[in-house]
């Protein structure tokens, strides 16, 4: 299925169902503007860029941190909404899980702002991105086996691969991430960064080969 414009979308399918998609819309741009209100000068900035990068990286890395993960879900969410059919109650209980804990970011974003990549405000941090992905998983979970709402209709396989997907590459790709900075800079072993690796190189492979064997619409 191709793209459509909300524009188009609102004259096409389920209206309720494009009125949650453009309400979780709002909740996404919303919370993606909200991470630059707690941006600060940093205390004792001595008015040089190098200064600036030096005694501001924790909070502009998670600023961007946080901008890729609210960008990367939000597409994922318009995809999937995409090609669903229909309205469920089932969706729509489930999304709004997921938008209560994107409108969360920026708090815990703001952890870590003041603490850097160490410590408790990584594990808060990580586990909402968690949440919010299985959040994301489960409507599409929901849709696609439970409700049958998700055209063209795939292959067991495939559809399963895509909730993996949905479900823990949020977690992943933020834990890689976050926990690499913690090792460079001796916060975190590499024995942890290397799980989150292998676990993430894991479920990216699940998906190519359930693409490759089982990656063409069934009939409805």
């Amino acid at each position: 299925m191709t793209d459509h414009s909300h524009a188009e979308l609102a004259h096409k399918g389920d209206p309720s169902l494009d009125r949650l998609l453009f309400f979780s819309d709002g909740v996404f741009a919303i919370a993606i503007t909200l991470l630059s209100i707690e941006l600060h000068i940093p205390h004792g900035w001595d008015g040089t860029f190098a200064g600036l990068v030096r005694d501001g990286w924790p909070m502009f890395g998670a600023f961007l941190i946080s901008f890729a993960v609210i960008g990367v879900l939000w597409n994922a969410h318009r995809r999937a909404f995409l090609r669903m059919t229909r309205f469920t109650n089932g969706v729509f209980v489930l999304n709004l899980g997921l938008l209560a804990g994107i409108a969360l970011i920026p708090f815990a974003t703001q952890l870590l702002y003041v603490n850097g990549p160490r410590g408790e405000a990584v594990v808060i941090y990580l586990s909402l991105v968690s949440t919010i992905g299985l959040m994301q998983g489960l409507v599409y979970g929901h849709a696609a086996f439970i409700a049958d709402a998700i055209r063209p209709r795939q292959h067991w396989m495939m559809r399963l691969s895509a909730f993996v997907m949905q479900s823990f590459m949020p977690g992943l790709c933020s834990g890689v991430t976050l926990l690499f900075i913690g090792f460079l800079y001796g916060q975190v072993g590499l024995g942890v960064v290397a799980l989150f690796a292998v676990a993430l190189a894991a479920v990216i492979a699940f998906r190519i080969v359930a693409n490759r064997r089982f990656g063409r619409a069934v009939p409805a």
